[in-house]
């Protein structure tokens, strides 16, 4: 092997191992729940590097002890609040019968008074 081609060698190996600079390290990304999510599909490890949409992450925290924390929250916040959203709908739902019955009622009484 000529010298040349060793020094091409070692500058290509040089150039893949020091790419941009990641005084950071390792940290945890923690996003919005959806339906059927689980604490690992919400909790993401990243670097200074990786893409986090920024409009469904709900924080990034140096300690894994922390995302999973706030993981657990979030889950915990979104089923809350799908058990309210169930519980204001079927109140709904009840309501609109209600209504319905009430209104057939109405109809009926009508039609016996202009009897």
């Amino acid at each position: 092997m000529k010298k040349s081609d060793f020094k091409q060698i070692i500058k290509e190996a040089i150039e893949e191992e020091s790419g941009p600079i990641d005084e950071i390290g390792k940290f945890y990304a923690v996003m919005k729940p959806k339906k059927g999510s689980t604490k690992e599909d919400i909790m993401l490890e990243v670097d200074a590097f990786s893409s986090i949409p920024k409009g469904s992450c709900l924080g990034v925290y140096k300690g894994k002890s922390d995302a999973s924390r706030k993981a657990t929250e979030a889950l915990l916040e979104y089923s809350r609040q799908l058990d309210e959203l169930k519980a204001q709908m079927e109140a709904y739902r009840s309501t609109k019968a209600e209504i319905a019955e009430k209104k057939e009622k109405a109809k009926e009484l009508i039609k016996k008074l202009k009897q």
